[in-house]
């Protein structure tokens, strides 16, 4: 067999041009309608639109630091949290989740209560209804949650909504978990035996909120042209606005938009800078389009209602250009994110790639030398 019979593996393309080239293809071809590039899937039902998603829950990062090994319960809450982002990117009001869980038979019910405990009050907190599951054995402790929203009188909002002359915000945090988490496992003696029980301080990182409240409220005011989810990266889901709008960002990058916890936690060895920390994935926020005329009014409305919004640039009609101005200077951006299928990937290996994501130079002088 020469190397060009050689079969392709999912590891060969990775998860986005499996999506592009192997699932939209046969999707669209089994149903002409099929909602195509954004966060959600958007199927009319003559009286409202629902919003439909799932995803698995991934294993939480908090389960990293030694006194959380076994914290099953915030394991259940980020099950729910990876759907329900999706739903809040689209300005959905909740409607109801339903779940597959798999669980190895020797796994003590003890795990599994604390599980259920914790999806089950995410459910309830997110303002979700129960729409039962299944429960079946599986080599690992896991869920994979469908979650459905509705519309109910809010304009659609995908990924494909952005013009030339908008701007682009995140609403929410940007960085804050990354940096905790960064904090705390500097801060924590090493103990892999540790059964000591999770404490409240670290609640932020055991329970992340997605920005459902938020993007309800900005939907009702019809303030959002396009939004995505930061669950692959706050770069990652300006990416795909781009991807899905034909468009390019021009970033307007300042010192004021780091917080706290981005500034301290950007000391640390393995972080390259605070910008790798700030366009992270963790915080559950959104990255939304604005339009030039209304951005006061965005600016107001946030403020007003307790939403967490940070302009950050401009939309261009370059497509695909991503750079930024920082301090007068121009850089170019290296597209960090999270991908499924490729070596530094969340589910091909933790370590590598926390060292991806906060060792590789974002930024890039554009400038000559």
């Amino acid at each position: 067999m020469s190397l060009s019979d050689k079969p392709l593996r999912l590891s060969d393309l990775g998860e986005f041009a499996l999506i592009r080239k192997i699932i939209l293809p046969l999707a669209t071809a089994a149903d002409g309608l099929t909602s195509v590039g954004d966060d959600c899937a958007f199927i009319e039902t003559g009286s409202d639109t629902l919003v439909v998603s799932a995803d698995v829950g991934p294993r939480p990062l908090v389960r990293s630091l030694a006194a959380h090994h076994e914290d099953w319960e915030a394991s259940g809450w980020l099950s729910v949290v990876a759907t329900a982002s999706d739903i809040a990117s689209a300005g959905a009001k909740p409607l109801l989740l339903t779940n597959c869980i798999d669980a190895p038979a020797d796994l003590e019910v003890q795990a599994l209560q604390k599980f259920m405990r914790g999806y089950f009050r995410a459910m309830s907190a997110f303002g979700f209804r129960n729409g039962g599951g299944d429960l079946r054995q599986g080599p690992d402790l896991a869920a994979r949650v469908f979650g459905v929203g509705t519309l109910a009188g809010v304009r659609r909002i995908g990924r494909d909504g952005a013009r030339p002359g908008d701007r682009i915000a995140v609403v929410g945090a940007a960085g804050s978990f990354m940096a905790r988490y960064l904090l705390a496992s500097e801060a924590e003696v090493p103990d892999p035996t540790s059964t000591a029980a999770p404490t409240e301080s670290a609640d932020t990182l055991r329970f992340p909120m997605p920005q459902l409240r938020a993007m309800r409220l900005l939907a009702e005011h019809d303030l959002i042209l396009a939004a995505s989810d930061t669950s692959d990266g706050l770069l990652g889901a300006i990416g795909n606005i781009a991807d899905a709008s034909g468009c390019g960002f021009a970033l307007e990058l300042r010192d004021d938009l780091l917080s706290d916890e981005v500034r301290l936690a950007s000391a640390l060895p393995r972080v390259a800078s605070p910008w790798n920390l700030f366009f992270t994935w963790g915080d559950w926020s959104v990255a939304v389009v604005v339009n030039e005329e209304r951005v006061a009014e965005f600016g107001e409305f946030c403020a007003a209602n307790g939403i967490e919004g940070q302009l950050l640039g401009r939309v261009t009609s370059a497509p695909g250009a991503l750079t930024a101005e920082l301090s007068g200077r121009s850089y170019s951006i290296t597209p960090v994110r999270n991908e499924n299928f490729v070596r530094r990937g969340f589910n091909s290996g933790l370590e590598g790639h926390l060292d991806y994501i906060l060792s590789t130079p974002i930024l890039t002088s554009m400038e000559k030398k």
